[in-house]
C-alpha cells in the first residue's frame, strides 16, 4: 500500500512539475539586451526554496569590451569582471523583491554605464513560468573619459 502511494506521488510530481523543475535544473531566459554591452538572463526556482527565487545572469557580447558587473539584492552584493565572448556569469538565487545589476564598460573614447533594476512579484506563483518574467527597467548611458 505504501509503495503504491509513493509511486502515485512520484507520478503526480513528474506530471505536474515542468521537466526542468523536476530535475532541479532551471532553463535560462533572456530578460533584456543592453546596447553595446551584453545580454541579461533570468531563471527561476520555485521548487527547491520555501519562496520563489530568481537568479540573474550576464553575458558580454564578443565584440564588446571588458565589463565590470555589480549585483545587489538587499544587503547581498557581488562584483565580477567579465570578458567579451565569455559564458553567462550567474549570480545566486535570491528571493529579494528588488535586485539590481550595474555594468560599467570603460573604453578609450567613452565609458558606458548600464543598469537593470528587477522587481519580483509578491505573488507566490508569479515569476515561476517562462512567460511571466519579472518586471524590470534598463538604462544605458555614456560618459566621456
Amino acid at each position: 500500500m505504501r509503495a503504491a502511494v509513493f509511486l502515485g506521488a512520484v507520478v503526480a510530481a513528474v506530471l505536474v512539475l515542468p521537466g526542468s523543475a523536476a530535475s532541479g535544473r532551471q532553463k535560462s531566459y533572456v530578460l533584456t539586451a543592453l546596447a553595446a554591452t551584453g545580454t541579461v538572463y533570468w531563471r527561476y526556482d520555485c521548487v527547491h526554496y520555501r519562496a520563489p527565487e530568481v537568479s540573474l545572469g550576464v553575458r558580454v557580447f564578443s565584440d564588446s569590451a571588458t565589463t565590470a558587473v555589480a549585483f545587489r539584492a538587499g544587503r547581498f552584493r557581488r562584483t565580477n569582471t567579465l570578458q567579451p565572448g565569455g559564458g553567462v556569469t550567474w549570480f545566486p538565487f535570491r528571493r529579494n523583491q528588488r535586485q539590481r545589476l550595474a555594468l560599467v564598460q570603460r573604453t578609450e573614447p567613452r565609458t558606458l554605464h548600464a543598469s537593470v533594476n528587477v522587481r519580483l512579484s509578491r505573488s507566490q506563483s508569479a515569476n515561476c513560468q517562462p512567460y511571466m518574467p519579472p518586471r524590470f527597467t534598463a538604462t544605458v548611458r555614456t560618459a566621456r573619459n
